[in-house]
């Protein structure tokens, strides 16, 4: 689990150019924190994957702007005060990640890290308890931002202990700054801080806090993670989950089964990770794409691949998850593989199918002839795997039910799905008991 909980912390730091390492940073100092204050090895192992996944709720624009703004420029400021709408991204932080019961903890952790203290007050919030893992990573967050570019680190521990001392009592629980400041008396705890290798330094200090997921769990934990990376559009809030759909449906077709089935679906959540780098004003543009646009947007799919290949166990599924926009005959982007698994095919083909069936901002979804012709076009020049189209034509009806019912279910239901369909007996079974197979 903690490979993946690094994989997309490097991927929430694409949001934006100036948070390169933040999540990792803030893990980094979390984890001290909480060791110092005495946390036992499960409350350090939660305060850790909130630390690194804290402004996973900042994938919305307006939570984004609350964050980044004001993160990035008040707290460097030394200021506390706080606007309303700060609160916003530790909410939706806690939505998009509490359906999955291993992040539970984190998720309510995260939903209330930018509560101030403010004497005692802090212990609540709303009329729910604060848990005191939420003021470390609080604390932790401001620790992070301080560090001013360009000037030597250990000449910056007088300003940097003075702001947060300052603070203690009104914004940060007091004996949450005794133990920072006993921290800071070590030269190695602002080299730390310095240090360009934040992942490896993370992975050090938690090497005992292990926690092994099995297929349905990294299944389970796909599909949230996919939901994450749609929330970052609304013409896109269901996208991954239909494509995860349509890919499990057509890899049972071509006689895949068991975990192969499994890591299809995990691939279909996964497939759009690096769209985290891509700004909403590009994915949501009611038009054509102008070509520094198009640069950007052409981008994603070797992110997908740079942070899918840190996690050891997933190379098959980064293979078919980020090559889907490679083209069979050789015209895709960005690495243009010579030869292309069955996977990468049918995840290709899952992805243009989802999207043409889907509202974009600068079309309705298109009906089945509309689609079907777009399908053949592009087999026809040579960007898609005939074979995989002409299964999907055959089964047409089955496979956009599919694809409906689980965008629908997602649309209107907050809880992560996969066991919705696994529990019927697979994909096939459930449609024909509902008729639509």
């Amino acid at each position: 689990m903690f490979d993946m909980v690094l994989c997309f912390s490097r991927a929430l730091d694409l949001l934006h150019e100036q948070i390169s390492d933040h999540h990792l940073l803030v893990a980094n100092i979390a984890s001290q924190i909480a060791d110092a204050a005495g946390f036992d090895e499960d409350a350090r192992l939660d305060t850790v994957i909130a630390g690194a996944l804290h402004d996973v709720g900042v994938v919305s624009v307006a939570a984004r702007l609350a964050l980044c703004d004001f993160s990035l420029t008040t707290y460097r400021d030394g200021s506390d005060r706080q606007p309303q709408s700060i609160h916003r991204h530790g909410h939706e932080g806690w939505r998009l990640l509490q359906g999955f019961a291993p992040f539970a903890p984190a998720a309510e952790i995260i939903r209330y890290h930018h509560v101030n203290w403010q004497d005692g007050a802090g212990e609540s919030f709303a009329g729910k308890a604060v848990p005191l893992a939420s003021h470390v990573i609080h604390l932790a967050d401001r620790i992070a931002v301080l560090p001013r570019a360009g000037e030597n680190i250990l000449d910056q521990r007088q300003r940097i202990v003075g702001e947060i001392r300052a603070a203690a009592g009104s914004a940060f629980h007091p004996e949450l700054v005794a133990a920072f400041e006993a921290l800071a008396s070590r030269d190695a705890f602002w080299f730390d801080l310095a240090y360009p290798h934040q992942e490896a330094l993370l992975r050090s200090r938690t090497r005992g806090l292990k926690y092994a997921l099995d297929i349905n769990q990294l299944q389970d934990l796909a599909a949230v993670f996919g939901r994450i990376i749609d929330f970052r559009s609304p013409f896109t809030a269901t996208h991954s989950s239909g494509v995860a759909a349509t890919a499990t449906g057509l890899a049972e077709l071509f006689g895949m089964n068991g975990d192969g089935l499994k890591l299809m679906s995990i691939a279909g959540h996964l497939h759009d990770l690096g769209k985290l780098a891509v700004s909403p004003e590009i994915l949501d543009k009611p038009g054509p794409l102008d070509p520094a646009e198009t640069s950007v947007m052409r981008s994603h799919a070797y992110h997908t691949y740079r942070i899918l290949e840190t996690v050891p166990g997933l190379e098959t599924v980064n293979l078919w998850a980020s090559f889907h926009h490679e083209r069979v005959g050789g015209g895709g982007y960005p690495f243009r593989p010579e030869a292309l698994p069955l996977g990468s095919r049918i995840v290709a083909v899952a992805d243009v199918f989802t999207a043409l069936s889907e509202d974009r901002p600068y079309r309705y979804g298109m009906a089945r002839d509309e689609v079907a012709a777009v399908l053949r076009r592009d087999v026809a020049a040579g960007a898609l795997d005939g074979d995989v189209v002409a299964m999907l034509l055959q089964n047409f009806e089955a496979l956009d039910r599919t694809r409906h019912i689980r965008q629908h279910v997602r649309a209107s239901n907050d809880e992560p799905l996969p066991p919705f369909l696994r529990e019927r007996g697979g994909w096939w079974d459930f449609l024909r008991k509902e008729g639509a197979a």
